[in-house]
């Protein structure tokens, strides 16, 4: 389990993301909230799975909408969906920053790190395809489907079963 949290650790130091780096000062004042909520040692996983599964089906709303007609009123949702996804990266790096993972956790932990790095790595292009205005190509997006697929799922089962698989993506 220790190479899990180094692993994801240094998968947190070093987030490439250039615009998640224009949001630093967000970054660093969020990370202050998020340090005081989730460093807390009776936070467990499962109350982080939840967060990330809120803030999940937020950003899933704004890329794959029900009604994309809805949404042109409202704008892209780039900035909410970048705000939520830096709050995922903060509450998430904090939270392995301060627990040790349980024997009993250790499959929700690694799902939970895959997912988080896989949705890091895939957000740009979302948004892009969102942003296009070809709802059908979000539509057949496998990235949105994935994503649309763990948001809707509020127990964290979808989350935790595709995690050890989406590295393949």
């Amino acid at each position: 389990m220790k190479e899990l949290l180094t692993e994801w650790r240094k998968f947190v130091n070093e987030v490439e993301n250039p615009s998640l780096k224009e949001r630093a000062d967000v970054w660093d004042v969020g990370r202050w909230m998020w340090k005081q909520e989730f460093d807390d040692p009776d936070v467990t996983i499962d109350t982080l799975l939840e967060q990330v599964l809120n803030r999940l089906f937020v950003i899933s709303e704004f890329l794959f909408p029900d009604d994309p007609e809805e949404n042109e009123e409202l704008g892209s949702g780039e900035g909410f969906v970048r705000d939520y996804m830096s709050e995922i990266l903060g509450n998430t790096s904090v939270w392995f920053e301060n627990h040790e993972v349980k024997e009993e956790d250790e499959d929700k932990a690694r799902a939970l790190k895959t997912f988080v790095d896989w949705l890091n790595r895939n957000i740009d292009e979302m948004i892009k395809i969102s942003d296009s205005g070809d709802y059908e190509n979000v539509m057949n997006s496998k990235a949105h489907k994935i994503l649309r697929r763990i948001a809707e799922d509020e127990t964290g089962n979808m989350l935790v079963a595709l995690g050890a698989q989406l590295d393949k993506f």
